[in-house]
This record gives structure tokens, sequence and C-alpha cells, in this order.
């Protein structure tokens, strides 16, 4: 059987800066992916959050070719009825200035581009593996099976995302809990030269990012847009079960999303060039697998490293870091030859030290906010009613703000609901 230092299952990024750091510090590493090249069975609707890979790869933006797309300056937050819509609206030069705060980047470029610097590194690269299962030996992972090919390993790094099926399959972690998983579902849109920077308000590589709740109301999650070079990212999060109890169909809510009189300016004219879907880890700190055990360690996505503020969608970030410290423990632990359980538990000390954890543990009530069916109905009703009794003018008087606020939330909600609601999303977010 040929045998690696260390074997990592997936070629995404937390995969692909595994392979890098053990690769980079001496070891034989073999990065195994299963689709035929990176990125093409990656989707990915958050936007890469820079600091994590510039640790690493000191103004990685100014590599030709570029692995990112636009540097986002422009934040927006929009509540959704129908026919209407409230927006926060952020927008900060500093975000587009280096070091640069985060950008929307396509998986088809950046994975790629972070491969080839494992495979620069002396990572060996593998496409179009399936993976089948982990070998064991007396209780601890030795390597991988794939077909009828045993490869060893001194540690294995299984980082394949959120549907895992050789973590799954080894009883490392259970099957998916329908309320832990958002269904994620996401197209590309090219547009004309220059349509980019003029429906947005651009300049250079300045870009935007927009997040909505509401319409289509019902079903809980949101849909997010990001701005490329001449392409925009369009895509939608719904809970799984929220859908199955609802009978909702994902490509039906999104073509009725796409239609909304706000979202449909954004996109006239433009061509459909990708259409993929892939789960999001929507469980938080509390559903986080075991991250170790006797010759393995689990990263990225595959690990439930995923965080939903309503603000910022974080997990590139996550899954590059925990990939950096996988790396490195996997390096610890074949130099010193302690490959067991006791010696890995490092890695999930450094997990909890770092950001990733931190911000998880942090965030950790934060499905309970968006499990919250008022969110997606009443609260953008509230609002948009509010703000259109406050514009609209027709030569009746006015009661006071306070007056129209009562008038906007009669019959949706109680104060008291309203109370509890705004209490429990300051103290979870």
């Amino acid at each position: 059987m040929e045998k690696f230092d260390v074997v990592v299952v997936g070629a995404g990024l937390a995969g692909c800066t595994a392979a890098y750091v053990a690769a980079k510090a001496g070891l034989q590493v073999l990065l195994a992916e299963r689709g035929t090249r990176p990125g093409t069975k990656t989707v990915s609707g958050g936007l890469l959050y820079s600091h994590g890979l510039q640790q690493i790869f000191p103004e990685f933006w100014k590599e030709d070719p570029s692995p990112v797309e636009r540097a986002i300056s422009r934040n927006v937050v929009s509540f959704l009825t129908p026919r209407q819509a409230v927006s926060l609206d952020f927008y900060d030069a500093s975000f587009s200035a280096p070091p640069f705060n985060a950008f929307s980047v396509l998986r088809g470029r950046l994975d790629p581009w972070l491969a080839a610097k494992a495979e620069a590194a002396g990572a060996v690269p593998v496409y179009g593996v399936k993976v089948d299962s982990l070998l064991r030996e007396n209780g601890r992972v030795v390597g991988i099976r794939s077909g009828s090919d045993d490869l060893g390993a001194d540690v294995v790094v299984v980082a394949e995302g959120v549907n895992t099926l050789t973590s799954r399959r080894a009883g490392i972690q259970p099957e998916i809990r329908p309320e832990t998983v958002g269904v994620g579902v996401k197209q590309v849109i090219g547009l004309p030269p220059g349509e980019i920077e003029r429906r947005f308000q651009l300049r250079g590589m300045e870009g935007t990012q927009i997040t909505t709740i509401g319409f289509p109301g019902e079903v809980e999650g949101g849909a997010f847009l990001y701005t490329n070079r001449d392409s925009l990212s369009l895509g939608m999060i719904l809970n799984m079960r929220s859908l199955v109890d609802h009978d909702a169909r994902m490509y039906e809510i999104l073509e009725e999303f796409k239609q909304h009189p706000l979202v449909s300016r954004w996109l006239e004219g433009g061509s459909l060039l990708e259409y993929s879907g892939c789960f999001v880890g929507e469980g938080g700190y509390d559903a986080i697998p075991p991250l170790w055990g006797e010759g393995f360690l689990l990263a990225g996505s595959a690990a439930g490293l995923f965080l939903n503020t309503g603000f910022t969608l974080r997990g590139m970030d996550f899954a590059i870091e925990s990939g950096r410290i996988a790396g490195e423990v996997a390096v610890e632990a074949v130099h010193a030859k302690q490959t067991g359980s006791a010696f890995l538990a490092r890695y999930r000390q450094r997990l909890a030290s770092s950001f990733v954890l931190r911000q998880l543990k942090t965030y950790r009530k934060y499905p309970k906010v968006f499990a919250n069916p008022r969110l997606y109905t009443r609260y953008p009703e509230i609002l948009t009613s509010l703000l259109h009794r406050a514009y609209f003018v027709d030569g009746e008087d006015k009661p006071h703000l306070r007056g129209l606020l009562k008038e906007s939330y009669r019959g949706k909600a109680s104060m008291l609901t309203l109370g509890r609601d705004m209490l429990q999303a300051m103290r979870t977010l």
C-alpha cells in the first residue's frame, strides 16, 4: 500500500490550505479531490474576508491572474415585501483599499489558484477521485480507500464539505438533521462591460454585497447578490426543514425572487453563465461534530464551521484558518510520530483560541434568531408599511411617528412580541 505522511480529502479552501501548509513543511502530502478540477464541486455564496488568506499569502490580490473579483466597499441589508424594500446601506471607502476587508470571488478561479499553491509546495494532487471510506486499524484511521486502491497516511484531514460522506460513513459524525442544514442555490449572471459599475455606482474594482430577508417569505432563509468583475453571483440559502414543511421548491422561489421589481432591474439583460446548488451547515456551535480522533482531523465545512449573523456570511475565512491549523498540527504529529487522539487534540485547542470557534461560540444561539417566522413575513411588512406611511403625502393630516408605528404593526405583532424578538436578537447577534 502506497503511503503518505498526510492525505487531505477535498480540494476546497480548507483542504488546499492544509495541503499547502503540510507540504511546505516538507511532508509527503496527497490532495484527493472528487471533482475533475478544484472548484467544480464547490458552490459559495459568501465573501472571502481577506485577513486569513493574507497571513499565508501577503498581498495575494496582486497576483496575475488574480484569484479574487472585487473589493467589497458597499454592504446592503434589505427587507423585502412583494413590491417594496427597506434597506440599510453602508459604504466604507477604506474597505476598497489595502489591506481590504473582503472580496467577492468565483470558486472556479479561487480554488484552482490555491490548489496550484499546494502543488507548487510539493503536494500531490489527484482529481476525479471518489474516496469511499477511511481505512482503520485497531480503531485508528490509517488512510483512505478509493475503489480498489488503498492509500496509507499518518494523518487524514477530511475537508470535503458539508455533505461529508467519508466521515459520515466512518461514524465520525451523525446523519444530517434538516433543521441544521440550509439548501443553497446560486446563479452566475453575466452582464455587458460597464454595466456592473453603472448599476451599482462603483468605481474601479469596488464591489457591492446585498443580502435580503423577506420576499418571497414563509420559508426560513434569505438571498444574496455579489458583484464580480463582469458578472453577478445571485442566490439563496433556505432552511431544509422549512422547505419541507412548506412543500416549497427551491428553483421556483429563486425565480419568483428574481421577478421582484428591485431585483429584476439588477439582472436586466444578463445571461445565465452558471447554475449550481449545495448544502450549508446552519447548526452553529452546538452542532459541531468531533473535530479530531485517532489519526484524523476535520476542517472547513466538513467540521460545521459556518456563521451567519445577518450582516456577514462567514465560511471561507473559517475554512482557510481551520485548514491552516490542521496542516500545522498534522506536521507536528508526523514529526513527533504521535498521530493518536491525545496528540491531535491540540487541533481543537488551537481552533478554540482562534477567531473561528471564538466567533461561533459568541453567536452560538444565532440559529434560533433565524428560525423566527416573523423575521420573513411580519417584520418586512411592518418596516415597509411604516416608511410608506411616513413618505406618502396625500394632503391628509399625519400622526406623529409613534402613531405611524402603531398603525404599521397593528394586527401583525404585539408590542410585547416585538420587544421579545428584539431583545433576543440583540442578545444573540
